[in-house]
């Protein structure tokens, strides 16, 4: 049986201080990706709208290993 590898991504944004209004939220993000499983279009449509909206390789950082 073919060894199958996930992928798990975690990132936070925020502060643990005090409340202060321009950065109201504590934020946790995590992706959990089978590496079976090909993502390449889908992060490539992504990356066009954001450059359709204006925010080109502005509003997500993200990475492909290979």
């Amino acid at each position: 049986m073919a060894e199958k590898i996930l992928s798990v991504f975690i990132d936070e944004s925020g502060d643990f201080g005090p409340y202060d209004f321009h950065a109201p939220f504590y934020l946790v993000a995590m992706v959990l990706h089978n590496q079976d499983v090909d993502i390449s279009k889908n992060i490539d449509d992504l990356e066009n709208h954001l450059t359709n909206i204006g925010y080109k390789q502005h509003a997500i950082q993200a990475a492909i290993q290979k």
